[in-house]
């Protein structure tokens, strides 16, 4: 399978990348979950020491959410995988989807190998 630019650091990554990209991405919103909620029980000083990993977490969820949301789809079955994640995404509000992530999901979809 033929390697596509699909992340906006520059790095290759083989179109078959989608599944791992959105399990990734669902690994990334677990650990912010777990974070949230230790951080919702912890005293004072566990909150100074959680809240700048939640921070990290929260960063790389972007991250990850907008590599998937880039990563080419090699066909019409990674194309409906990509669009029931996200949609799944937005209606559940698991996490925030920005237009950026929208305007490149659309982009992956439009760029379907024929």
């Amino acid at each position: 399978m033929a390697v596509e630019l699909a992340c906006s650091n520059g790095e290759a990554q083989e179109a078959d990348a989608v599944v791992d990209l959105i399990a990734a991405h669902r690994r990334a919103i677990s650990e912010l979950e777990c974070l949230g909620k230790r951080l919702m029980h912890a005293g004072e000083a566990e909150a100074e020491l959680i809240g700048p990993q939640l921070d990290a977490a929260m960063k790389n969820e972007t991250v990850i959410r907008r590599q998937a949301a880039m990563a080419p789809v090699a066909n019409v079955g990674e194309l409906k995988m990509k669009a029931a994640y996200f949609k799944r995404l937005m209606n559940n509000g698991w996490c925030d989807v920005d237009a950026d992530d929208l305007h490149e999901l659309l982009r992956s979809f439009a760029e379907l190998p024929t």
